[in-house]
């Protein structure tokens, strides 16, 4: 229902996998942008124990581009979704969990690279919109990472991003209801602590009860194009209501999209997109902050990464980056510890 209010009729009449799985507590996700996972292996383990030839066509990036042409990217060997989702559910009052987004950037790599050209990712590629869209009968709220002075736009902001030189981070904090979507290659995480990225260290484990504290039980779902296969060697559910219970937490499965519903699945269930609520972006003013040490501009923040080498795109788990030229490391905590409102900012690469 959310996909059905979410997609434009275009989008509608298409046949689509969902890939979908739940996630109960609130983690520390390291950065890292969803890909084809059992296909990724694959490659891994055939580039392992043999090099690649000519003739071997599962390590053969020319042979996965023509059989996924809109969802291969052979600068760097990975098949990614066409938008990811993020549905948060229940929030626990202990939580400051946001999910931060990269747009346009797909690996730790990317990071410390300049924007790509419009020849190697699509315009849309910039796009990053949170919604709040409950299944209830109340309103909702849909977020961007387009402009901080407005509503976003749909385009492309490359010049901005030039001239800024930096790399974009959006932080979409955890709210009931809230439905956050973005570019399936971008870039994103969750941290813990929130300002993980700037602690030397982290001491004593994570606590997850009670979980009307720590909870934070999201929903996540990747949509992939019908005409093209589902990710690989994940189970595929027809859509049929025999399958009791629900998915184990952080198991995936698909879910073919665009079929005729059953009978009790022909109400809605989700309130109308008209109701939606798109949120402006806000970006944070530099005026905000005394002059101490933390707001001191290129300080580190240092980056974790999901993932091995080859998806990182960076021999090391981490990425050295630099807080923003206003505002320092107190402009980044500020951003990963908002408790509603959507946040724009600019690191720097070092």
């Amino acid at each position: 229902a959310i996909l059905t209010q979410l997609d434009n009729d275009a989008t509608k009449s298409k046949k689509q996998y969902v890939e979908y799985w739940t996630r109960q507590e609130w983690r520390h996700i390291e950065a890292h942008a969803d890909v084809d996972e059992n296909l990724s292996k694959r490659m891994d383990q055939t580039q392992k124990n043999s090099p690649p030839s000519d003739n071997d066509d599962d390590n053969d990036d020319d042979s996965h581009s023509n059989k996924f042409p809109s969802t291969f990217q052979k600068s760097n060997g990975h098949r990614y979704p066409t938008y990811g989702h993020v549905l948060y559910l229940q929030v626990g009052s202990e939580v400051q969990g946001p999910t931060c987004v990269f747009p346009r950037r797909s690996s730790g790599g990317d990071l410390l690279k300049s924007l790509p050209t419009d020849n190697e990712l699509n315009s849309d590629s910039d796009e990053c919109k949170s919604n709040r869209g409950e299944g209830h009968d109340e309103g909702s709220d849909v977020n961007s990472s387009g402009s901080s002075e407005g509503d976003y736009d749909g385009t492309t902001k490359e010049k901005e991003e030039v001239e800024e030189e930096g790399v974009r981070l959006v932080t979409v904090p955890a709210v009931p209801g809230r439905l956050l979507r973005f570019d399936g290659r971008d870039l994103h995480a969750v941290p813990r602590p929130h300002d993980i990225w700037m602690l030397p260290f982290v001491k004593g484990g994570a606590q997850y009860e009670p979980e009307d504290e720590w909870g934070r039980s999201v929903i996540l779902f990747n949509v992939w194009p019908g005409e093209e296969d589902p990710p690989l060697d994940v189970p595929l559910d027809s859509g049929s209501r025999s399958r009791s219970g629900k998915g184990k937490e952080d198991v995936h499965y698909s879910k073919e999209d665009g079929q005729t519903p059953h009978e009790d699945e022909s109400r809605e269930f989700c309130t109308p997109f008209a109701n939606w609520k798109e949120m402006q972006v806000h970006r944070i003013d530099p005026t905000a902050f005394s002059s101490t040490s933390n707001a001191e501009p290129n300080q580190s923040v240092k980056v974790w990464l999901l993932g091995n080498e080859r998806r990182r795109e960076h021999p090391m788990r981490t990425v050295p980056l630099l807080s923003p030229a206003e505002g320092g490391r107190d402009a980044v905590r500020r951003a990963l510890a908002e408790q509603s409102r959507v946040t724009e900012l600019w690191l720097r690469r070092p």
